[in-house]
């Protein structure tokens, strides 16, 4: 697989039939609660994934785009989007989904008033979408004013919290958000050879940083996207910043790095080796790779998570080796569930059953029995009713960097 791309990629158009597909599993679930309308708000934090479910419901975005959603149970969607950065046009243009797209000033809580008003809902019955907890943000995502505003606007109105119940809704992945995350997986390799061919003894570790992205970009993925970062003879901890300092032969790059198209997100994890790998590290790479597939082993439609996570366990344990980390977490638009961390392995975690069209990324990290090296290495995985399917396509070869 070449690193360099060489054909301009069509834009990633999601299909009517998708389109109604998704809204009628939305509708209902509001049917089901009572809700008149959905408000999905604005909120691009942590890397644009709380935008998940506006670009569940409006298939454009990224780059920082700002929109928020008013989604009736009946009737068409309104898509308010922050016309200064990147004008209401563009949303009409990038997708066929919604057609009242309006410019908004980023005042979101009078956008959702305009709606409720012009619906005649002001005694209605909402689902908000981020008033609750979700997964690495305890506090929600929808801002205090915005939903302070509409309780004082509309007092006689219920306002009830939607967030996790569209978080289930997107759980389970359709043929055509399976094709956008393949797609994502294949740019997250590419993204990794490029860097790989930038690599070497005293290059700059901002500047394969760099290559790394620009690849993305070159492939027609989005922006903000999730890179974690360490470098050096033997890097134990990743950051978000690439340091300022000069790669040296030996040096390993450990990494996790996400690759965002259409929206949806796939991860990759490959140690990266300026140099032929040592013996240790070419050990420990083995490992990982073998570790990875012992835990995909088990996983299939209506198996155990917790069976999985035993089959990590149990090899590192019998080669004296430690889990680190989150060895598995889902993966879509956004931070779905489930995440497992080996720090908070719950029974009710553990015993949940996988579904088919579910999408993980599964990487096991490995610490050697000394706590002095760790590794990881995983890839994009969907669950079928026979197995799992990697997404990605590159050998489990290590990946190494001239030196």
């Amino acid at each position: 697989m070449a690193s360099e791309s060489t054909v301009d990629l069509p834009s990633f158009a999601f299909s009517r039939a998708e389109r109604e597909r998704r809204y009628g599993r939305v509708r209902a679930l509001m049917a089901e609660r009572g809700y008149d309308a959905l408000l999905v708000p604005c909120n691009t934090g942590h890397n644009e994934v709380h935008m998940a479910d506006v670009r569940y419901l409006v298939p454009a975005g990224g780059f920082g785009c700002e929109a928020s959603v008013f989604f009736p149970r009946e009737g068409e969607p309104t898509c308010w989007a922050r016309s200064d950065s990147q004008p209401a046009e563009w949303f009409r243009a990038n997708q066929d989904w919604v057609a009242d797209v309006r410019p908004s000033d980023c005042t979101w809580s009078e956008n959702f008033a305009t709606s409720i008003r012009e619906r005649d809902l002001a005694g209605g019955s909402f689902g908000v979408v981020g008033v609750g907890p979700t997964l690495r943000c305890p506090d929600g995502t929808v801002l205090y004013r915005t939903l302070a505003r509409l309780r004082e606007w509309f007092p006689t109105a219920r306002f009830d919290d939607a967030t996790e119940a569209m978080v289930d809704l997107r759980r389970v992945k359709s043929g055509e958000e399976l094709a956008a995350l393949e797609r994502a997986t294949e740019i997250a390799e590419r993204a990794m050879l490029a860097a790989r061919d930038v690599a070497g003894p005293d290059v700059g570790e901002q500047r394969v940083y760099a290559e790394l992205v620009a690849e993305m970009v070159r492939q027609g993925a989005e922006l903000p996207t999730l890179v974690l970062w360490g470098a050096g003879p033997a890097p134990l901890t990743m950051t978000r910043v690439p340091a300022a300092r000069r790669l040296a032969r030996g040096d390993v790059i450990y990494s996790e790095v996400e690759a965002r198209y259409a929206g949806y997100i796939a991860q990759v994890r490959r140690p990266l080796f300026v140099g032929r790998p040592s013996a240790e590290w070419a050990a420990l790479h083995a490992l990982a790779v073998e570790a990875f597939e012992r835990m995909c082993a088990p996983m299939r439609a209506g198996a155990l998570l917790g069976d999985a996570v035993e089959a990590l366990t149990s090899f590192a344990a019998a080669h004296g080796h430690r889990s680190v980390r989150a060895p598995m977490h889902a993966r879509g638009l956004g931070e779905d569930r489930p995440h497992v961390s080996m720090q908070r392995l719950r029974p009710e975690l553990l015993a949940q059953r996988l579904e088919a069209g579910q999408v993980f990324v599964v990487g096991p990290n490995l610490e050697t029995p000394d706590g002095r090296r760790r590794l990881a290495w995983g890839d994009s995985v969907v669950v079928t009713t026979d197995g799992v399917r990697r997404l990605g396509k590159l050998s489990a070869e290590p990946l190494v960097a001239a030196g």
